[in-house]
C-alpha cells in the first residue's frame, strides 16, 4: 500500500502513452480513448486519497503529480489529432501559444487554463462521435462531482489564487 499512490500517479503516464498509440488506429478508437481517459482521472482521485490517508511526505513522482496530469490530458488532444478529429495546424499553435505562456508565467494557473480545452475536446468530440462514451464521461464526471465536491471546489478556489499571483506580478 505505500508504493500504491506513486503507481497510479505513474499509471496516468503509461494511460497517456497509450491513448497516444491509440491514434494509430484512428477514429474507431475514441470509445477506449475516452475509458481510458476515465481510468486515469480515477487514478489522480485515488492517489491522492490514498497518499494524504496514509503519508504526509511527498515522493520524487508525488511531487511531479501535475505533469502526470497535464500528460493525460495532452494525451487526448494528440489522439484528436493523429486520429483526424482535429488539423495539425491549429493543435500545434495551440500547444506553441501554450507552451510560451507556461515558460513565460511558469505558473500552474496558466497551465490549467490552456488544458481545460484539451480536457473537454475528447468529451465534445466524443459526444458527437461516439454518443455512449460521451455519456459514460458526463456520468462520470457527476458521480465524481458528487461524491468529492471539496475536493473539486478546493481545485477551483487554487486556480483563482494562483490566477490572483500573476495579476500581482
Amino acid at each position: 500500500m505505500k508504493r500504491m499512490p506513486d503507481f497510479l500517479t505513474a499509471s496516468r503516464g503509461m494511460i497517456a502513452a497509450g491513448i497516444i498509440l491509440l491514434g494509430i488506429r484512428g477514429p474507431d478508437a475514441l470509445r477506449l480513448v475516452i475509458l481510458l481517459t476515465v481510468i486515469g482521472w480515477t487514478t489522480d482521485i485515488l492517489d491522492g486519497r490514498i497518499a494524504r490517508r496514509y503519508y504526509k511526505q511527498a515522493t520524487w513522482i508525488g511531487e511531479r503529480e501535475f505533469v502526470f496530469d497535464v500528460t493525460l490530458i495532452f494525451s487526448g488532444l494528440c489522439y484528436l489529432v493523429m486520429a483526424g478529429f482535429i488539423p495539425f495546424l491549429p493543435a500545434a499553435v495551440y500547444l506553441a501559444s501554450a507552451a510560451v505562456f507556461i515558460i513565460y508565467f511558469h505558473s500552474k494557473a496558466i497551465t490549467m487554463l490552456f488544458a481545460f480545452p484539451a480536457v473537454v475536446l475528447p468529451f465534445a468530440v466524443a459526444y458527437f462521435n461516439a454518443p455512449w462514451a460521451a455519456l459514460l464521461y458526463a456520468i462520470w464526471v457527476v458521480a465524481v462531482l458528487l461524491i468529492d465536491w471539496q475536493r473539486f471546489k478546493g481545485v477551483v478556489l487554487e486556480f483563482i489564487e494562483n490566477a490572483r499571483a500573476i495579476q500581482k506580478r
